[in-house]
């Protein structure tokens, strides 16, 4: 079995070799990536961190619990994901060959953990070094406690590369173990008498500023203990579990190379089984819309996991829209923040309006006309945001002593406008075949970046409005040309839907 497999692996491998100019291609569409997003975003980034208001949040007496909580909500966050995406991923072809052969899964799988387990690890090290400079350039740390930060984000990563694969390992395990992480980390940051007692808090402790060597020394200890346990979680992978994982993520990547990054998600959901024998959706109610709104509540509730998800998604975005308005922080920052956040956390709640986009142009289903069917499953998501955004924005302004006033008024907005931003990706289609022509330029062909801004166009827009929606009361020009522009950008798509 061991030299079929080998062999196996090797037909495979010389049928996938890229030629020369696929590789150019590549190395063209990552380079236009960076051009494009990575580069600005970059820059932004840094500026902001360097910023008067920047060095404000960074040297806050709140950063090392900021710090605490964002340690354990990566490691709880990779818990999480290793259940669905876990780093020993291989094609299905060779993580069958190589599954089913003698060969220990520690050697066989070991390349793909190694290749994420870098990445983690960069850019965590890069997000902690990007602190540590922007706080050493202000002179509010020495040079050796931001190298000791960016030490100790290295390690965070390794352990996080670790937690992903125990996610993958165990995947039955990995929400509550995550859910306890998360609750310790929380209680760490709220009683900081227990930082030097837990990994999270080792992380705070080594925070530009009030580092020590002790913290360091303890981290390593823990991720060399933790790597060391690698081989035997290798070793424990399944191969049902490997071949489903394998199969999900080739699919995921060919919708993803087609741009069609909403499908690719959709198959990472998870199906609906809570209540689907008890708990009947559609009722016999007068009222349609009443119909459409218990119909969408309980077709949400059918997926608790998403559903907890999505509110604590819409919690968090109205957390950050209320601290926009706070002095001495970064605007226009933390509302495109809220914003994405925002965005993210309604999919679970706008089922009722992909169907509905599926559905328009074809013959009524339910008697009712395409425009009536699409408000009416709007009216869920949009109870759901009303609801969730105002609670937390009253609730956050009244603990930090602000006037609630702006941020409800701009959190109400900026709901509103994701909603729009949801319906518009709803109703887009696949890629329209004129994006495919090549873009020639004095500086190359923007084909691929043209493509990618289509591709991404609502998460764009919907960052821009965040950003707008906190400058809100200073500019409300931005707002409104946001505003405007994804009206026109939903009509239109309404109007040509097919």
């Amino acid at each position: 079995m061991t030299g079929r497999a080998t062999a196996a692996i090797r037909v495979w491998r010389s049928r996938n070799v890229r030629t020369g100019t696929d590789r150019a291609y590549a190395a063209y569409m990552v380079f236009m990536v960076a051009v494009v997003a990575v580069t600005p975003i970059a820059r932004a980034v840094w500026l902001s961190l360097t910023s008067a208001e920047g060095i404000a949040v960074l040297a806050s007496t709140a950063a090392p619990g900021v710090t605490v909580l964002t340690a354990a909500g990566l490691w709880a966050g990779a818990l999480i994901l290793g259940r669905d995406r876990g780093p020993a991923v291989l094609p299905p072809f060779p993580t069958h060959a190589l599954a089913t052969s003698d060969l220990p899964r520690s050697d066989t799988f070991r390349g793909p953990v190694l290749r994420a387990g870098a990445l983690v690890t960069g850019l965590a090290t890069f997000a902690a070094g990007l602190v540590g400079g922007s706080l050493t350039s202000n002179g509010l740390a020495d040079p050796l406690s931001t190298a000791m930060f960016a030490a100790v984000g290295a390690l965070v990563g390794i352990v996080a590369t670790v937690a992903w694969l125990a996610g993958q390992v165990f995947p039955r395990a990995a929400v509550p173990v995550a859910l306890g992480v998360l609750a310790l980390a929380a209680f760490t940051a709220a009683v900081p008498f227990m930082q030097p007692f837990t990994p999270w808090g080792w992380v705070g402790l080594a925070y530009p500023g009030s580092g020590s060597p002790h913290t360091l020394v303890a981290l390593t200890a823990l991720t060399a203990a933790l790597v060391a346990a690698v081989p035997v979680l290798l070793n424990r992978l399944g191969l049902a579990e490997l071949m489903a994982q394998a199969a999900r993520w080739e699919s995921a990547a060919t919708y993803a190379t087609g741009m069609e990054f909403s499908s690719a998600v959709t198959i990472y959901q998870g199906e609906p089984h809570a209540g689907r024998r008890r708990l009947r959706a559609v009722r016999a109610i007068r009222r349609r819309s009443a119909v459409f709104l218990i119909r969408d509540a309980i077709g949400a509730v059918r997926t608790p996991g998403r559903l907890v998800v999505g509110v604590i998604a819409l919690a968090t975005a109205g957390t950050l829209i209320t601290l926009a308005f706070a002095p001495a922080m970064p605007g226009w920052a933390l509302g495109a923040a809220a914003g994405l956040t925002l965005f993210g956390g309604l999919g679970p709640f706008t089922d009722g309006i992909r169907h509905a986009a599926s559905v328009a142009a074809d013959f009524p289903l339910y008697g009712i006309s395409d425009e009536h069917l699409l408000a009416n499953h709007a009216l869920f998501p949009l109870a759901v945001t009303v609801v969730v955004l105002l609670t937390v924005v009253v609730v956050c302004s009244f603990v930090t002593g602000m006037s609630a006033f702006a941020p409800i008024l701009s959190s109400l907005a900026l709901g509103v406008l994701t909603l729009m931003a949801r319906v518009g990706n709803a109703l887009k289609g696949p890629l329209p075949p004129t994006l495919l022509a090549p873009i020639p330029t004095p500086v190359g062909d923007l084909g691929a970046a043209v493509r990618m801004i289509w591709a991404l166009d609502a998460v764009l827009l919907i960052a821009f409005a965040g950003a707008a929606a906190a400058l809100a009361f200073e500019s409300p020009v931005l707002l409104i040309g946001v505003a405007i522009t994804l009206v026109g950008l939903v009509v239109a798509r309404w109007r040509q839907r097919t």
